[in-house]
């Protein structure tokens, strides 16, 4: 793996941070294609995006594209991992399995080790550029960040664990997916069994603001330099939507029904929280986004309260910005399908991250958002 932190003085460091959401990764896939496309015209030469970026960060099905994309792969090849195993991976369980999770972990554990490889660790050279993975660690109770950084404050503990076992842990989701266990060495080599879950079920589906911190905060031992000409983070999303309950339909609700909204509004919650931070901390490219603030524009249209977050980002709070932040996402509603000549997709079919009866939508939503959205251009003095 190149040592990236030494080349922070001579030129910007560029960053990429990659949301969860099942098979809607095919979203974010398709921008990674039209970021891969473009610098390649933009630089004159082709090159996978693990050596265009010095950090990638993903949670859940994010992970899954982070650590492919850390391992060399192109972003075409990890958009036909959805394409080729999405149906298989979310076939559901025999009915009496379902009163713990709807789907296996064996055919996604098994996909996962087929492409990332069996010997390929968290601290394997094969790794091309540094990674950021989030998990839940469930039996500490704890939200673990799994990097390949050699000076982390825990790389010596977690370099030999399989680089698919962590991705499998940060895909957990639950009712959804087992837990993953995982034996992790402790100060003094004694493993300790812990159980892992989707690292959505925390404040970081959107790990947008713990990739800039990992760069940043030298207690995580980077400590790249900020500022807007220094500093660049890709932020992609999997797609979202303002979650409601028709009236009257709440009080019918089961624990089951309970249980995933439960976690898809902790999603909502936290990407809205995150793009706030982000968009507060962050410059857009250029000084304007194509669709500005996704996310909180279409919370405060819907009344959620969140009135006041446009307007401290148009104040900047008198600081300088941190670094250029570019957000790519789109708001899964009648309108903005229309928007974007998608007529025939059904908004609230395509916005269940187990939707693998849609998995061709998805990849036409994730087209056209890409085609709308990724201006690399807006963006060449961080690569050239």
């Amino acid at each position: 793996m190149e040592n990236t932190t030494s080349n922070s003085s001579t030129r910007p460091m560029r960053l990429l941070s990659i949301d969860g959401g099942g098979l809607a990764g095919l979203i974010p896939a398709e921008s990674l294609i039209a970021i891969e496309a473009q610098l390649n015209t933009i630089t004159g030469h082709e090159a996978p995006l693990c050596d265009r970026f010095d950090l990638i960060g993903g949670t859940s099905t994010g992970a899954i594209l982070a650590a492919g994309l850390c391992l060399g792969l192109k972003a075409d090849q990890l958009r036909d991992f959805y394409l080729t195993y999405g149906q298989e991976i979310f076939t559901k369980v025999f009915l009496l399995e379902r009163f713990w999770h709807l789907y296996p972990s064996g055919p996604l554990a098994q996909h996962l080790q087929d492409v990332f490889g069996e010997d390929a660790t968290l601290g394997s050279t094969k790794l091309r550029t540094n990674i950021l993975i989030v998990s839940k660690n469930v039996t500490l109770g704890t939200t673990w960040f799994f990097t390949n950084n050699p000076k982390g404050r825990y790389f010596a503990n977690n370099a030999g664990l399989p680089l698919w076992q962590v991705v499998r842990a940060s895909t957990a989701a639950p009712t959804y997916f087992p837990p993953q266990p995982i034996s992790v060495p402790d100060d003094q080599g004694q493993l300790q069994d812990f159980e892992f879950i989707d690292g959505g079920v925390s404040s970081y589906n959107n790990p947008s603001l713990q990739v800039f911190l990992e760069a940043t905060d030298p207690r995580y031992r980077f400590g790249w330099p900020t500022g807007v000409d220094k500093l660049l983070l890709i932020s992609l999303g999997t797609g979202f939507s303002v979650l409601t309950v028709p009236k009257g339909k709440a009080e019918h609700y089961n624990l089951l029904d309970w249980a995933r909204y439960s976690v898809k509004e902790l999603l909502a919650d936290a990407n809205l929280q995150q793009n706030v931070l982000m968009h507060l901390i962050g410059q857009p490219p250029r000084g304007k986004d194509p669709i500005p603030v996704a996310e909180i524009a279409a919370a405060r249209a819907a009344g959620v309260p969140a009135p006041d977050a446009l307007d401290l980002m148009s104040s900047g709070l008198g600081f300088s910005k941190a670094l250029t932040y570019q957000r790519i996402t789109i708001n899964l509603t009648r309108d903005r399908l229309d928007d974007l000549n998608l007529p025939d997709i059904d908004p609230q079919r395509v916005r269940e991250m187990d939707a693998a009866d849609q998995i061709g939508n998805l990849r036409r939503i994730g087209q056209a958002v890409a085609k709308e959205q990724v201006r690399m251009d807006l963006l060449k003095h961080f690569f050239v």
